[in-house]
């Protein structure tokens, strides 16, 4: 898979939050997905669990929207800084900078995703 591709599909995946496309973004996981969010909660593992993830994120009223503001491809890695605007129930969103590892296997598709935040503290 070329870098281009890879900063597609993290493009893609991105783009998701704000459509609220559950099945673009679930298509672009390997089965055995590893997704941590924040670094250091407990992370969620495999499809089925990250489709019931994002579905009930969606479910909860949550408006998100993801903007890469620099996509950095080194190897099966990729780096997003990403600027989150994050708000539920119409309250004014909060907005943050986000730092996204992302992990490819060997199909292209996302193995692992650690997100790193500050805005909790």
């Amino acid at each position: 898979m070329s870098n281009q591709a890879k900063t597609d599909a993290i493009k893609t995946f991105l783009a998701s939050y704000k459509a609220k496309d559950v099945d673009t973004r679930i298509a672009l996981f390997a089965d055995d997905i590893r997704f941590e969010d924040p670094v250091g909660s407990e992370a969620v593992v495999g499809k089925a669990a990250m489709r019931h993830y994002f579905d009930a994120t969606i479910a909860s009223g949550w408006e998100i929207d993801l903007v890469p503001q620099k996509i950095i491809v080194n190897g099966t890695e990729a780096a997003s800084i990403t600027e989150v605007s994050a708000g539920v129930g119409g309250n004014p969103p909060t907005k943050t900078t986000i730092v996204q590892n992302f992990v490819f296997d060997a199909a292209g598709k996302f193995k692992a995703l650690r997100v790193f935040t500050d805005a909790f503290g």
